[in-house]
């Protein structure tokens, strides 16, 4: 097992595209990681219990800190399940970057930890930490870059 920053990735886990993206805030110093953790909220959820609901408001970025989610989709049959997720990985960066309600539902499929970063505490961090705040943009962005890229493959 490596261990990368605050997660500890097995060998060929985590959110990664097919052309072999980096794992999630891969080089961020221990430091950064702290200062990042620090401004967070530590939720936990048990299997079966909603981590955020499709339609909600809220503008916060969440972090898979342990366990395993799944990420469920409406459609024209009703609600399908679009992917799992583990440890590392990010939910909820649309809605942290446009303010619209959720898209989706996120549900626990195992007991989970999940770290949550609101906006307010995403600007106080960012004015602090100006660094910080860019690389934790950049990152989200290369985040749904990945996702963009899956979701296009597959509509081919």
């Amino acid at each position: 097992m490596r261990v990368t920053g605050f997660f500890d990735y097995p060998e060929g886990e985590a959110d990664r595209s097919s052309t072999g993206a980096h794992l999630f805030l891969e080089s961020l110093a221990s430091i950064d990681w702290q200062r990042l953790i620090g401004s967070m909220e530590r939720r936990r959820y048990a299997p079966g219990e909603v981590v955020m609901a499709q339609g909600d408001a809220d503008r916060s970025l969440f972090v898979i800190a342990s366990g395993t989610v799944e990420v469920l989709v409406p459609d024209a049959a009703g609600v399908h399940r679009a992917r799992e997720l583990g440890s590392g990985s990010v939910l909820g960066e649309v809605a942290f970057f446009d303010g619209m309600p959720r898209s989706s539902t996120v549900r626990a499929l195992t007991g989970c930890e999940v770290l949550r970063l609101s906006q307010d505490a995403f600007e106080a961090l960012a004015a602090r930490h100006p660094e910080l705040g860019r690389s934790l943009l950049l990152e989200l962005g290369r985040v749904l870059a990945t996702r963009l890229r899956r979701a296009e493959a597959r509509d081919d």
